[in-house]
């Protein structure tokens, strides 16, 4: 299957994911429990978070910031899978080296911002007192503020993946430091039309469960 067509379906269930948690999220009230492993009542999650992305390739030495709103609902209590929606707006900034139209190669420095909506997939299957692991996925689409990376185009996917160890401060609050490898591509194919760029970096979040 060709980037493109991985991408557009990439797009395509992330709409329709989008669809399936659009209805509003209510609260509930709390219940008092020895343990947050035996809570009974539907979980659902607010989440704020960042990221710092360092580069991964020589030639696209492009730094990033995300900065990430969330809100989530757990589904599957047996195997810790939540879900959760919302937005990241990032800030990249560096330098790639591409060949010109004299066929030399050539540095482009570069920078921009941009927005746009996220969705995430945890699954969370080991819990040790109060902490746990998590293997985190996120897909969005990002809309820049001008052409990025130099011959990209406006838009880009970003998509990420790693792991999250999560510390319970309560039964309401915790906090989640993770390791994340991030790709940047606009999903038309391998060529100078798509001047992706990828990173590893570190995510830290703050999340409050009710």
């Amino acid at each position: 299957m060709s980037d493109f067509y991985f991408y557009r379906a990439t797009v395509l269930i992330n709409l329709f994911l989008l669809f399936l948690c659009s209805n509003p999220i209510n609260a509930q009230n709390a219940v008092p429990t020895d343990s947050i492993k035996t809570e009974e009542h539907p979980v659902n999650f607010l989440e704020l978070g960042l990221e710092y992305y360092s580069p991964s390739h020589w030639n696209r030495q492009i730094k990033t910031i995300n900065i990430n709103g969330l809100v989530g609902k757990e589904f599957i209590r047996s195997i810790g899978l939540q879900i959760f929606v919302g937005v990241t707006i990032t800030h990249a900034w560096g330098n790639t080296i591409m060949v010109n139209e004299l066929l030399k190669e050539a540095q482009y420095e570069t920078s921009a911002m941009g927005i746009g909506p996220e969705i995430l997939f945890r699954l969370q299957p080991l819990i040790i007192g109060n902490f746990s692991f998590s293997v985190d996925a996120l897909g969005g689409i990002i809309l820049y503020n001008k052409s990025f990376p130099p011959r990209g185009d406006i838009y880009n996917f970003m998509l990420r993946l790693g792991g999250t160890l999560t510390f319970y401060i309560d039964n309401n609050y915790y906090v989640n430091l993770g390791l994340r490898r991030m790709h940047i591509s606009n999903g038309q194919g391998v060529g100078s039309f798509n001047p992706f760029y990828e990173g590893t970096g570190l995510s830290l979040n703050l999340s409050k469960q009710f």
